[in-house]
């Protein structure tokens, strides 16, 4: 792993989830450890033709057909965005012909993918979810791991991650102990919306926004401690496991005090509840992102993937996802907050620099230094 921030992303991962490498990249002993034998049992194993799920998305109806087309009844599949429409011409096409089209292509999905024969291989075991590692059990040098790289740059990067529920609020088995504890519940009080299946995700895609507003206001513009900081969450589909990750990115000088402003924005929601502004601001980005992603067809098949296997999601996680956004509360998103793992003994943090030496302090930089290519030491100073 040569790239600085996916070998720490990597290492953070390690430390989470120790005993399930799934979720880490791959060890050389481990790449060499494998035969052709088990890679095609396990492939064998995943993509049974019986197991298949088949989502299209296109111009079925013709709207859009391009001037340089020559095959008869071709189907649109471009990606419907500006600069990329020239050459099209809007054709009416009769319903005769639509229902043609339709047809043809119904014969075929079943001439080529439905006559596969069923596979004998037994099913994979797709259930098995990752467990995070329990915090409590280690000691705070345990729970975070630092790296460095000799480099002619001077730069850092930090990880911050913790246990979190998958898109439909389900977490695994440590995550669901801990909500039991805390006594927690999607019920929320007074909502309107906590009984539809899609409640859960859009609560945290909310709070995913606020986080990453509140960051970038406290650590970047009003400290000044990192160039670039994110918060994601997983939000896995299928699997009931999920986490949270917090990155940022400053001078070596500066990590330390990133990551701890990182913290303090991570655990400051509890003390400081989402505000309304807060959530308007939220609201208005998910809105945006989503009527201008869906003008993309790999965007809707996102929204198609897993509707056909056996979890909450259905039509209504399409059809509803605009007024899920307009019609949530504050309350709602304030109460997502909670599913998430932030107490201290519940953080995980990995952090690597790059510079000159064998490490940083080592190459010649002074810790509580700003910027190591200046000679003098910029100090902030108060002004009346």
């Amino acid at each position: 792993l040569k790239s600085l921030e996916q070998s720490t992303y990597d290492a953070l991962m390690q430390i989470m989830y120790a005993s399930d490498g799934r979720v880490s990249e791959p060890r050389v002993h481990d790449l060499k450890m494998l035969t052709l034998a088990k890679v095609r049992q396990a492939v064998s194993a995943q993509l049974r033709p019986q197991d298949l799920e088949i989502n299209l998305v296109a111009d079925f109806e013709g709207g859009a057909m391009r001037k340089t087309g020559t095959v008869e009844g071709a189907l649109s599949t471009g990606k419907h965005r500006e600069g990329e429409d020239e050459g099209e011409l809007d054709v009416e096409v009769p319903a005769v012909a639509r229902e043609r089209r339709l047809l043809e292509l119904d014969q075929s999905l079943w001439t080529y993918l439905g006559s596969l024969p069923p596979s004998e291989v037994p099913q994979a075991d797709n259930t098995r979810a990752p467990v995070i590692t329990r915090g409590e059990d280690l000691s705070p040098e345990a729970r975070q791991r630092s790296a460095h790289i000799e480099d002619s740059d001077e730069r850092a990067v930090a990880n911050l991650g913790g246990g979190a529920p998958n898109r439909w609020g389900m977490g695994d088995s440590y995550h669901k102990e801990k909500m039991a504890q805390k006594r927690f519940s999607w019920d929320t009080p007074g909502s309107k919306l906590k009984d539809h299946p899609l409640y859960p995700s859009v609560c945290l895609l909310a709070l995913r926004e606020v986080i990453n507003t509140r960051l970038f206001s406290t650590v970047r513009d009003s400290l000044g401690l990192s160039y670039d900081c994110s918060f994601e969450l997983s939000l896995l589909d299928r699997l009931e496991a999920g986490w949270y990750t917090c990155t940022v990115s400053a001078h070596p000088a500066r990590i330390a005090e990133a990551v701890d402003a990182a913290k303090g924005v991570l655990q400051g929601v509890k003390k400081r509840p989402v505000s309304e502004l807060e959530l308007s601001t939220a609201r208005r980005t998910l809105t945006r992102r989503h009527e201008t992603d869906t003008q993309s067809n790999e965007y809707w098949i996102s929204l198609l993937t897993h509707l056909q296997y056996d979890n909450p999601k259905d039509l209504s996680c399409i059809r509803d996802l605009e007024l899920m956004f307009q019609k949530l509360t504050w309350r709602d998103v304030q109460n997502a907050y909670h599913t998430l793992l932030t107490d201290p003994e519940q953080i995980f943090v990995s952090v690597s620099t790059a510079g000159p030496g064998a490490s940083y302090t080592s190459g010649g930089s002074a810790p509580a230094a700003v910027s190591t290519s200046s000679e003098h030491v910029k100090q902030l100073i108060e002004v009346d």
